[in-house]
């Protein structure tokens, strides 16, 4: 445990970050509850006010953290009791915003069906919309992460649970923070995002001797196996074996990098005769777009404007990396015996290339141009 001297002594910038956390937390969860029960006359001036609230809040919290270490060192204050109060601040809205979070999963506030993003092609969603679609298409995902946020919240709010409702909500939360980072949630909700986390390590930090106590009290009392070096051994093949694997993998797989992406049909020659742009309306066979993939997928896809899995044939590839020609492995036929067809590519240069192949009796010449994202 914490002796009452570390507790009545610490640097200046624990007093700011608590001070911090606790004051503008708070007054952001004041401001995210207010807000949409504000009318629509009012909840225009929210951002303004908003804003102005947060920076004084701000600028209290340096001053007060200013002013408690110079009372601090001449034994004018009352470290214990503002560390006490503050960090119950801290925990109580914490607690009260994750459960707000943690309810409009369950009533399906957050995370609700979007008619209009489920409507829309995924490659034009924004980063927002796609964590929208992700985790609004399970209703069972959003109640175990509300579960999570509720549980750990409510731990928040007793001392004797409160480590284990921050090593619940710690990593729920590390993670939302990298989605808002990373799809550009937006600068409200990661800013809230960061302030939660934060206050959630200055918890956890505040019990460190207790955590770092536990750990070597509770290390594994089963024997060790074999000797020192040959336990070095195991743990350094344990990380190097999947290592040398992928990375095996990974340049197998992309020997024919220079192939991967969309390609567009500009010219499909069949049986001597121009395929008409319009056959690919009623003609399968009439391929508008090649996508090929990693891994020896491929798909030939006759609508020009999208992707449609009823209107394509997927088929697999095999490509020797000083060949430039390619296997196709078509599985129309026969599923269990599939036919293999040569490939022969010509003038692959500029993102521009010519394939010639017989498909079952048909001899088909293509002419690609691959389009840029």
């Amino acid at each position: 445990m914490r002796t009452t001297e570390e507790l009545n002594k610490t640097n200046w910038f624990s007093k700011f970050s608590l001070s911090f956390l606790a004051i503008v937390g708070s007054i952001n969860t004041a401001l995210f509850i207010i807000a949409p029960l504000l009318p629509y006359k009012l909840s225009q001036l929210i951002l303004p006010l908003g804003f102005s609230a947060l920076g004084l809040s701000v600028l209290f919290s340096i001053g007060f953290s200013f002013y408690w270490h110079r009372k601090e060192k001449k034994n004018a204050f009352n470290s214990i009791k503002c560390t006490t109060r503050l960090s119950v601040l801290l925990r109580y809205w914490i607690a009260f915003l994750l459960l707000d979070f943690g309810f409009q999963k369950i009533f399906e506030v957050n995370f609700n069906y979007s008619y209009h993003i489920n409507d829309s092609l995924t490659g034009a969603l924004t980063g927002q919309e796609l964590t929208w679609k992700y985790y609004g298409y399970s209703y069972g995902l959003a109640v175990i992460l509300a579960l999570f946020q509720i549980i750990g919240s409510v731990l928040l709010l007793f001392k004797r649970t409160l480590l284990l409702g921050i090593t619940i909500l710690l990593p729920v939360m590390l993670n939302i923070v990298l989605i808002n980072i990373f799809y550009g949630i937006g600068p409200i909700t990661l800013f809230t995002s960061l302030l939660i986390t934060f206050g959630l390590l200055v918890l956890f930090l505040q019990l460190k001797v207790d955590i770092i106590h536990f750990f070597k009290q509770y290390q594994s009392k089963l024997p060790s196996i074999g000797t020192p070096f040959f336990r070095s051994i195991a743990r350094i093949l344990c990380v190097l074996i999947p290592l040398v694997f992928i990375m095996y993998y990974n340049y197998d797989v992309h020997r024919s990098k220079k192939y991967f992406g969309k390609w567009k049909v500009t010219e499909m020659i069949r049986n001597g005769k121009l395929v008409a742009e319009n056959d690919w309306l009623h003609d399968t066979l009439a391929w508008k777009t090649l996508y090929i993939e990693e891994r020896g997928k491929m798909y030939y896809c006759t609508n020009p404007y999208m992707y449609v899995d009823s209107m394509s044939i997927f088929m697999k590839y095999h490509h020797e990396e000083n060949d430039q020609n390619f296997k196709v492995i078509s599985y129309e036929m026969n599923l269990h015996q599939p036919d293999t067809i040569p490939v022969e590519i010509n003038h692959l240069k500029d993102n521009v290339m010519q394939w010639n192949m017989i498909l079952y009796k048909d001899t088909i010449q293509m002419n690609l141009k691959r389009e840029d994202f």
